[in-house]
């Protein structure tokens, strides 16, 4: 009887087999850097030889590396968080200008993913269900392989900027690494899931998910089509006996028994359609998998609130700018975008501000405009509060400004700890990229979305210089700040690796789901 394996038992047994899919990688790597340079600096004149120099040393700093992302990775799916993997290189506590060399290596180390995902998209798909299996996660609801394209990349990465190579040699290292790491990892996944399958282990089962052409990490393609209209909705629903019990519960939560209606009936009767329409809207905003359960909770809180209003004030369900659908959106957003240290305070403020218009006869626009104003009054003072707390670092960025050095040396900086950014990123959109002719980038308290040494992270604008050269960012899901060129921010942002978010109407995003489903 064959022994079944455990993950972590598959995790020594790939760790042991890594130096096989690095090692060919190395040796294409070292054989193109004989035909030509890779930089341009002295050190980079003899890359070849001090690649093969240093190999061993590269290759055991990505097999440390890959051993630490894989058992976070299994620590993770042990207690099913769910959420963000764990990086596996670790948390520094200091503050660091990031260059144009740096930019470019970020660059590199997303086209060598992307590359490697495109080459062995079957492979991956098939070992995931594999890896699933061992996990007991037989819907493959999350991504359980612990030897994703991402970490190997990010374990070669860590091994390569050990070289006493400039930066950009390092970058090129990954250019040229991209299509033989492809190749390797490839069979390397392949191998991964005949060895399970002989092992007994019987896959999960999974759907298969065919991406349209172009759906790359650069590409920038709507996933929804609402309608122009939120009322063209209306006439699409259809009415059913479901939409006339619908009705009945939104009489009584509007205060008017159901059972009354044939003996006295309301001022104001509620149009079927109106109410199947406003009932599969909040179902999708409640289901929808972007929104942490929070704000979930107080969605099923302000509905009722919404069925009365959607009684007396048609244009409710009639376009998309009614201000109660503004709150819910700055509701979701503020709530997916604030430091954890500040989610309590905003929770309750968003408790208190929900059940001030539940316990309103009838909310009208202004008392939803008046609740988005405190919304914002409350971004407004954290923002304030975070960048009172970085106004050491930036007198420091200052005074190095006004002295007319530039440098990339560690700034220290006492940073207040942090947790992991909660759910809900869904909730926020990519905006459009800004013109500099018409439009002037980099205001404090913007957040974007951005690709930084191997990992894609949620930031926030806090300080720019007056040339805005420089800007000052925070993430505080690695418990850090960035400082960076506006060129390099420029440069990602080119290539799709950077993007300024915007607010999200969820209320179009479900529409549109809707329009879908009919």
């Amino acid at each position: 009887m064959l022994h079944r394996p455990t993950l972590q038992d598959f995790i020594e047994d790939e760790l042991l087999r890594a130096p096989l899919a690095l090692n060919p990688v190395i040796d294409a790597v070292q054989e193109r850097w004989r035909l030509r340079s890779p930089g341009r600096s002295r050190d980079d004149a003899q890359a070849d030889r001090t690649l093969q120099y240093h190999r061993d040393d590269v290759v055991a700093r990505a097999l440390r590396a890959l051993r630490q992302s894989a058992m976070a990775d299994l620590q993770r799916i042990g207690d099913r968080a769910g959420s963000t993997p764990l990086s596996p290189f670790p948390a520094r506590r200091e503050l660091s200008l990031i260059g144009e060399d740096d930019v470019a290596a970020d660059i590199e180390v997303a086209r060598c993913v992307e590359t490697i995902k495109v080459h062995a998209e079957t492979e991956l798909r098939e070992l995931l269900t594999y890896t699933s299996a061992l996990a007991d996660d037989l819907n493959v609801s999350r991504d359980t392989n612990p030897f994703r394209p991402e970490l190997y990349v990010r374990a070669l990465w860590d091994g390569v900027s050990a070289l006493p190579l400039s930066r950009l040699a390092q970058a090129n290292f990954l250019r040229e690494a991209a299509q033989p790491l492809a190749k390797a990892l490839r069979l390397t996944y392949a191998s991964a899931t005949s060895r399970l399958e002989d092992q007994g282990v019987v896959p999960a089962v999974y759907r298969t998910i065919i991406h349209p052409a172009g759906t790359g990490w650069g590409a920038q393609m709507p996933r929804f089509t609402p309608p122009d209209k939120l009322g063209e909705l209306r006439d699409s629903v259809a009415v059913t006996a479901q939409s006339t019990r619908t009705a009945s519960v939104l009489a009584a939560s509007a205060g008017t028994p159901a059972y009354a209606w044939s003996a006295a009936p309301p001022a104001v009767t509620a149009d079927p359609r109106l109410v199947e329409l406003l009932s599969r809207l909040f179902d999708t905003l409640c289901n929808d998998n972007g929104l942490s359960a929070d704000v979930v909770t107080l969605l099923h809180r302000l509905q009722p609130t919404m069925n009365r209003v959607a009684l007396q004030d048609t244009s409710l369900l009639e376009d998309y700018d009614h201000p109660a659908w503004h709150f819910i959106d700055h509701l979701a957003y503020q709530m997916a975008l604030c430091a954890p240290a500040e989610r309590l305070r905003l929770l309750t403020l968003c408790r208190n501000l929900v059940d001030h218009l539940a316990g309103i006869d009838l909310p009208d626009r202004e008392r939803f405009d008046w609740a988005i104003d405190r919304l914002a009054a409350a971004h407004r003072q954290a923002l304030q509060q975070a960048i009172a707390a970085t106004a050491p670092v930036v007198a420091r960025m200052q005074h190095k400004a006004r002295g007319g050095t530039t440098t990339t040396s560690p700034v220290p900086l006492d940073i207040a700890t942090f947790d992991t950014i909660p759910a809900g990123v869904e909730t926020l959109d990519e905006a459009p990229l800004f013109d500099p002719a018409t439009e002037t980038p980099g205001t404090p308290g913007d957040h974007w979305r951005i690709y930084l040494q191997g990992d894609w992270r949620w930031v926030q604008l806090l300080w720019r210089d007056d040339s805005n050269e420089v800007w000052l960012m925070r993430e505080p899901a690695a418990e850090r700040h960035w400082a960076l060129r506006v060129h390099g921010i420029e440069r990602l942002r080119q290539e799709g690796l950077a993007h300024p978010l915007r607010m999200r109407s969820l209320v179009r995003r479900a529409a549109a789901k809707v329009k879908r489903s009919l």
